[in-house]
This record gives C-alpha cells, sequence and structure tokens, in this order.
C-alpha cells in the first residue's frame, strides 16, 4: 500500500524536486490507474485548497471544478456545498480525526449523486480525500428498503387481517378447523375462534381424539352423520366444555378435491346455544300466550302477506271458536271464512282498512259486526300491529274482542245526547251539527237547503186544560207525522217544548225552485197537522205555525238561520197561525225596531214616560158613569206612540206586570182623588188586566194591597178581562174572581164575542158586565151579520143580567141603532177621546 507521505509527493505539482522526474511519471501513472478518486486539499487561510486529484477523481461526474488546482473544496464539492460536509472536512484537518461517510443527494424521481467518501490528515495542513461511487449500492438498499418496508406492510396486513377474522369470529362466537389429509400424515388445525367456544386453550395443532371429546354420547350420531356425508350438511349438537358448561353447537363440512394425494376436508362451527335459548324461551311464551289467549275475553291471530301477494294466517287462538263460531284449523286452512262472518255492509270496510294497514305499515283498528250462527250480530274490534320481517313479507299480530255491551252503552249515551227522550227526534243539540254540516256541503254543492221552524198553536192551552201528559201525547204524535211527511234523509228535530225544526237538504240550486220544493213540504206538514189527533181516545185538534227560509246562497251562522225562522214563524202566527210565511229581510228591520222598541219601554218605566189617560164611559143619556183606564207612553224623541206598538211587546216580554202595575196604581190614585168631591165621587174606573198579570200567584193580594195603599173604594174599581183567560185554569179564574168581588171590586168581560167564550164557563164568572168590541160597532149600520151579532150579545147579556157597554161608538147612528136594541152603556169618540183626568172633570163641568 502506497504512504501518505508517498501520496503526498506524488500528488504534489512537478518542480518541487523531490524524485526524479522519470520515478515521478512512474508514480503518477500507477495513481492515476487507481480506480478511486484521490484529491488533496491544503488548509490555507481558513479554506481547503485543492492541491491534486487523480485521473478517478477527474472523470468522476459532480466532481467537474477538479481539474483546477487552488480551487476551494465547496467547488470541488458543488452539490454537497450545503451539507455539512465542508465544516466536517475542515474538522479532520483540525483535530485529526479520520471521516467516514456516505453522501447521498436526490431529486424527486432520481439519484443525482451516491459516494462512499473518506478523509485523513496527512499533514499538519493537508487531507486525502477518496470518494467511490455508490450508486448502484444505493439504489440497491432503496430497493431493499421499499421491499422490506412492502413486506412489512403486507405482514401488518396479514396481521389486521387475521386479528379482524379472529374478532369476528368471536363475535359470532364461531370457529372454523382443517384437517390436512395425505398418505404418511393427518393434521387437524383449529381456530382460535374455535378454541375459544369449545373451551380449549388457544392452540393450533388439536389431536383429532380430543376434537371430538366434548360431544355428548346421546349427540355423536348426529356428528357421525356429517362425517358420512362427508359435505353441505348442517347438524347441531351439544358439547360439554372442560368448565363442564353443555353448550349447542351448528357445523357444516365441506371437502375439497385432492391434490397431489393430498385431501383437505374444512368445518366451520357456531356457537348457538343463544339461538337454541331463545327459541326455548319463546315456545315457553308462546304456550304462556296461549294459556292467556284461552282466558281473555277475545282472540288473537297472526296475519302474513307474503312477498308474492298470497295471504295466510298462521296462528289464531281457540277462543275463535267462540267469538266467530268457527273452528281454528278452518281458519290456518282458510281464512276466508271470517270474512264470511262478517256482516256485508261493513265487509268493504274491514277489507279495505286492513289492506292499507299491512300496505303502509300503519297500526289498524276497526270496529265492525259479525252474524252468529244463531243470526244475532255483535260488535267486534280489531287491533293490529304489522310489521316487515326480512323476506319481504309483512306480519301482522292482532286482538279481536267482542264490543257489543260498549257498542250498546255508546248508542244509548248517544241517544240520550242528542236525540229527544219523548219523540225520539234528533234534539237541538244534534240538530246544530247537521245544520253546520249542511250549511258547509251547500258551499260545495251550490244546491240549496231550507229551515222550517214549526211552533204548535195554543200548545200551552192544552197543557193548562188538559195536563202535560196529553201535551206529551200531542208532541209524540205530531213528531210522527213530521217524520212521515218529508222524505228520509231530511232531519226533523225537536228545537224544545212545542217547537220542531224540519232541515230539507239538496234542493234546487236557485232560489225559485227551491222555494217552490219548501213550500210544497210545509204545505204536506200543515195539511198532516191538522188531521185529528186521538189523545185518549178523544179527538184532538191542534195547527202549526211554520216559518221558513231557505240556507246555501250566503254565508249565514246557524244562529242567523235559526233566527230568520223563528222570525218568519212568528210572522205565521201574525197572519193568523195555521199557515206559513217565508222569512223577510223587512221582518228583520221589524224585529230589530222591536228589540229597540224593547230597550226604550224599559227604560220610558223608569224614567215616569208613561202616562194614564181616560176615556170616558156614558149611560144612554149621556151622562158620565165613569172611564177607562188607558195607558199611554210619550217617547222623548219618538212623541206619543200608540198602545197597539208596545201593548203586545209587553205582554211579550213580561213587561206588562210593572206596566199593568203602575196603571192599576194611577187609577187608584184617580178613585181617592174623586172621592174627595161629590160631582165626581159616583165616577168608576175600569183597568183592562191582561191573563199572565191576572194569573200572577199574588195578583188578588196586590190589587188589595193597592186599594188600601190609596185609600179607594174597591166598587169603583172595575177590573176587564180578556176571553183567553177562560182558556186558561177555569175555576182559579173564578175563585179569584170570586175572591176579589167579595171585597166589592167588579168585572167587566172586554172585547165580547172575538173570543172562543164558552156560556157554560160565561154563566159562572161573577160578572158585571160585557163589553161589546168595537168591530162589531163600527159596521152596525152596514155589515146584517155584525148587526146580528151585536143584538145577540144584547139580548144574552139581559138574559144574565149583565150591563152591555158598547165600545167605538163614533156616530149618531151607531148610537141610536144601539139604544134601539136596549144598550144603556157607550165608550167612544162620540163622547170622547182617551185624555188626563182633567178632561173627564171638564166633562162634570163644561162651563168650568
Amino acid at each position: 500500500m502506497i504512504s501518505s507521505e508517498l501520496l503526498t509527493d506524488l500528488l504534489a505539482p512537478a518542480g518541487d524536486g523531490l524524485i526524479e522526474p522519470m520515478a515521478q511519471a512512474r508514480l503518477q501513472a500507477l495513481v492515476d490507474a487507481v480506480p478511486v478518486a484521490l484529491m488533496e486539499f491544503r488548509l490555507q487561510d481558513g479554506r481547503l485548497l485543492l492541491l491534486a486529484a487523480n485521473a478517478a477523481a477527474r472523470r468522476m461526474p459532480g466532481l467537474g471544478a477538479v481539474r483546477h488546482p487552488g480551487v476551494d473544496a465547496s467547488e470541488v464539492f458543488d452539490l454537497l456545498a450545503n451539507t455539512p460536509l465542508m465544516d466536517q472536512l475542515l474538522g479532520v484537518v483540525r483535530v485529526g480525526a479520520p471521516l467516514e461517510c456516505r453522501q447521498v443527494v436526490r431529486e424527486p424521481g432520481r439519484l443525482l449523486l451516491a459516494w462512499d467518501l473518506s478523509a485523513r490528515r496527512v499533514t499538519n495542513d493537508c487531507i486525502v480525500v477518496t470518494v467511490r461511487d455508490a450508486s448502484e449500492a444505493e439504489n440497491l438498499r432503496v430497493s431493499l428498503a421499499a421491499s422490506e418496508r412492502a413486506l412489512e406492510e403486507v405482514r401488518r396486513e396479514l396481521r389486521e387481517q387475521t386479528d379482524v377474522f379472529n374478532t369476528m369470529e368471536s363475535l359470532a362466537r364461531t370457529g372454523h378447523w382443517r384437517r390436512i389429509e395425505d398418505p404418511g400424515e393427518t393434521v387437524l388445525l383449529w381456530s382460535p375462534g374455535l378454541c375459544n367456544i369449545a373451551g380449549f386453550e388457544q392452540q393450533e395443532w388439536v389431536d383429532p381424539e380430543r376434537a371430538v371429546s366434548g360431544i355428548l354420547p346421546e349427540d355423536r350420531h348426529v356428528f357421525d352423520k356429517i362425517r358420512e356425508r362427508g359435505s353441505g350438511l348442517d347438524v347441531e349438537y351439544r358439547w360439554r366444555r372442560p368448565d363442564g358448561e353443555v353448550r349447542w353447537m351448528r357445523s357444516r363440512v365441506q371437502r375439497t378435491l385432492p391434490r397431489d394425494g393430498v385431501q383437505v376436508v374444512m368445518g366451520v362451527v357456531q356457537d348457538v346455544t343463544d339461538e337454541h335459548r331463545a327459541a326455548e324461551q319463546l315456545r315457553e311464551q308462546l304456550l304462556f300466550i296461549q294459556r292467556i289467549a284461552s282466558r281473555i275475553p277475545g282472540f288473537i291471530y297472526e296475519y302474513r302477506l307474503h312477498s308474492d301477494g298470497g295471504t295466510s294466517v298462521q296462528y289464531i287462538s281457540d277462543a275463535v271458536r267462540e267469538f266467530m263460531g268457527v273452528e281454528p284449523h278452518e281458519v290456518t286452512a282458510n281464512h276466508g271464512v271470517l270474512m264470511h262472518r262478517v256482516v256485508p255492509e261493513d265487509l268493504p270496510l274491514v277489507q279495505r282498512s286492513a289492506m292499507m294497514s299491512v300496505r303502509k305499515l300503519v297500526p289498524w283498528q276497526c270496529e265492525y259486526r259479525v252474524r252468529m250462527n244463531d243470526g244475532s250480530v255483535r260488535w267486534h274490534m280489531t287491533n293490529a300491529i304489522p310489521h316487515r320481517e326480512a323476506d319481504g313479507s309483512v306480519v301482522s299480530h292482532g286482538f279481536t274482542m267482542d264490543i257489543t255491551d260498549r257498542k250498546l252503552a255508546e248508542q244509548e249515551i248517544e241517544r240520550l245526547a242528542f236525540y229527544d227522550a219523548l219523540t225520539g227526534l234528533p234534539n237541538r243539540r244534534l240538530l246544530l251539527d247537521r245544520l253546520q254540516r249542511s250549511i258547509a256541503a251547500c258551499q260545495r254543492t251550490r244546491n240549496l237547503g231550507a229551515l222550517l221552524f214549526i211552533d204548535l198553536d195554543n200548545f200551552k192551552d192544552l197543557n193548562d186544560t188538559l195536563g202535560h201528559d196529553m201535551g206529551d201525547q200531542l208532541l209524540a204524535q205530531v213528531a210522527a207525522r213530521l217524520v212521515g211527511s218529508v222524505r228520509e234523509a231530511d232531519t226533523v228535530a225537536r228545537f224544545g217544548g212545542d217547537e220542531f225544526v224540519v232541515m230539507l237538504e239538496a234542493l234546487a240550486p236557485d232560489l225559485q225552485n227551491a222555494a217552490t220544493q219548501a213550500e210544497t213540504v210545509a204545505e204536506k206538514l200543515l195539511a198532516s197537522l191538522n188531521q185529528p189527533f186521538n189523545l185518549d181516545g178523544a179527538q184532538h185538534y191542534s195547527t202549526p205555525s211554520i216559518g221558513i227560509t231557505l240556507f246555501g246562497d250566503e254565508r249565514l251562522t246557524v244562529d242567523e238561520l235559526l233566527k230568520r225562522a223563528d222570525l218568519a214563524m212568528y210572522q205565521a202566527k201574525a197572519a193568523g197561525r195555521n199557515t206559513q210565511r217565508f222569512f223577510d229581510p223587512d221582518m228583520q228591520a221589524a224585529v230589530n225596531a222591536r228589540s229597540n222598541l224593547e230597550a226604550d219601554l224599559r227604560q220610558g218605566l223608569a224614567r215616569g214616560e208613561l202616562l194614564v189617560h181616560y176615556q170616558p164611559v156614558v149611560d144612554h143619556h149621556a151622562r158620565l158613569l165613569g172611564a177607562e183606564a188607558l195607558v199611554r207612553w210619550r217617547h222623548p224623541q219618538r212623541g206619543m206612540i200608540s198602545p197597539a206598538d208596545f201593548i203586545p211587546l209587553a205582554e211579550q216580554t213580561g213587561l206588562i206586570l210593572p206596566l199593568g202595575q203602575y196603571v192599576l196604581q194611577t187609577a187608584c190614585e184617580q178613585l181617592q182623588r174623586w172621592s174627595q168631591h161629590p160631582d165626581t165621587a159616583h165616577l168608576s174606573i175600569s183597568v183592562n188586566v191582561s191573563a199572565r198579570q191576572f194569573r200572577q200567584p199574588g195578583f188578588v193580594a196586590e190589587v188589595l194591597q193597592t186599594l188600601k195603599n190609596h185609600n179607594a173604594d174597591p166598587r169603583q174599581l172595575k177590573l176587564e178581562l180578556t176571553e183567553s183567560l177562560l182558556l186558561g185554569d177555569i175555576e182559579d179564574t173564578i175563585a179569584r174572581m170570586v175572591q176579589l168581588k167579595s171585597e166589592g171590586v167588579g168585572f167587566a168581560l172586554d172585547d165580547f164575542g172575538t173570543g172562543y167564550s164558552s156560556l157554560s164557563y160565561l154563566k159562572r164568572l161573577p160578572l158585571d158586565q160585557v163589553k161589546i168590541d168595537q168591530s162589531f160597532v163600527r159596521d152596525v149600520l152596514t155589515d146584517p151579520n155584525d148587526a146580528a151579532i151585536v143584538r145577540t150579545i144584547l139580548a144574552l147579556a139581559k138574559s144574565l143580567d149583565l150591563e152591555v157597554v158598547a165600545e167605538g161608538v163614533e156616530t149618531t147612528g151607531q148610537l141610536s141603532f144601539l139604544r134601539l136594541h136596549g144598550c144603556e152603556g157607550f165608550q167612544g169618540y162620540l163622547f170622547g177621546r182617551p185624555g188626563p183626568a182633567e178632561t173627564i172633570d171638564a166633562l162634570l163641568d163644561p162651563a168650568g
């Protein structure tokens, strides 16, 4: 080996004279022949400068500057200039420690250089650097490292897959085995999962005898069968683990084709103990359900809609025998026998709703009727919950129970809540509901409907005279006639008391035709109700007043429609009763005016706007006998309001009671004043008393107390009664009259001849006077009928020893006729208009 000193001399520049030129040339050739790049550097002024380099260095790629002695080492190793190499070479010069390293430079996708580099110090300031090309070795190293990484990755993936497989076996409680058979040896390999479920420690090689040691002797024949069969057969057997626990195993074997004399048999084993336990639990639950199902009031079933569209009942409890009259095996063989029991009217609903349930997977509940073997009809209710199974079929588990008793109770509750107990007709609540629905339907269909409000004329009088039992009989018969006079689709309801409502639907879409149809029905109802009724064997006549309103052409509420029909009914009563009238908008205006008038009347009574005027009553010599007290109303805005406008209103609203008391008090005050003067002490005052006022429980006491309070003479007070009193409790009427009569109060029968007075009652009444109504007096000279009536009244009064006063006498001709036929009392404009008490005083003293 060449020494470092020799290398220094050989690499030194020529002309130093150290050795002979010839020897130098030989040695130089020897150094250049070395295949390793050799370079000498000297440290000068802190820089490493190139002194010399051999031929290999000059040929090596990456050392281009080596051809120029004196260049800096960073230029020689230009590709490594930014690496720690420069500092390492300076360290070799300064410290003297040799350097051995590999320098590698890469760029993406390509190796630029790979050098094995060494450096040693040869003098205090010189080093020799050798460089060998290691590119091939570096490429091999890189390739080897890549292969090792790929191998490790494959090993890692294999470990992961093995871990995953083992984990899956553990989670699935499954394992597998392989038996490798060749002519010389048989090897049995078990997976960790199989060892785990068998209760063995982890082992790969298992002795064949031990591999079957856990099978229970009574199940060994099952396992032997799979050995004989060879492959493709699932068998289940019990396995006793080393710890004594017995578990169920399911196994399948697969035998491969022999290759090179080697036969491989593989098997999969699964622990199915939980399955068997679940199945056993399910069997126990099914047995429990069957026991329960045999005792509950109903039957359970399982219905399946198969994926091919077929249907079947796979289970049904024995109770179906009692509830449907069929055997369970008949149902499972053909579940159509259940549908044959359903009442035909309910069958479409049952089939449609059941099919919707299984198709949409929504719970099913349905109530329907079934006909039993004995012909009776029962109500059933079925509840079912459907769910879809893995094979695409839908299974519904359901329960059916008998709800007949509940239905009967519901029907009774509905009847009590929505039907009238007496007539069986829909009541007000049900009518309002149906009317609301009908109004909405009219808006959709554009058809019209009609509401007929029916009130029985004088029904209260029937109740008062014949009793409520008779009234109930009449109402029941009226209801039957109303129902028989309309279509089945129409509604007849009892609205309350003696009021009925008929609702007609689906009338013509135009008002004219709809009105004609409603009028036809109303006339039919009138004709039916005008026929005599049989009440306890006696005939009774009752007439209705019918109000009609149409609906559907405008948006109206239920209350507004009923109000219109009610108003029309009152118009029918005003027209004479026993007739029908349509609602008129003018009628609504009149009702509004009536409502306003009622409010004003209440306030007028409170404010003292009501006055009492007196109209003279004279004898046939025109001498003043007394006066009739007549109430007048001076309204602060409207002026004088006619009694014809507010007296009927007071009757209807009950204001007649305070109004009548006011007139009575005023009349008694006037009697007391007149009694203070001889010229007026003989005058009497007649006060009109309404039937409602007269029938008040304290009326008699009130009259007597009023007379006493004002110190008025009862003999000068005459109470005028109307004939409507005779339609009530006649005995009570007579008793009250007798009581007042005993105190000196007189009685007159007002408007005689306009009502329905019974002569048998009339002769029993303690009357003093009858008054001929002005309607007869007015035409007494021109109408023979009125003249005959007046003569008859006068003759009748004379026979009953009653005084007679003719009302409405306005002409001397009327006066002459009345005098001629024996009338001795007169009242009318001919003798004086109603006015304040002062006008009566003026009649007694004309000069004053």
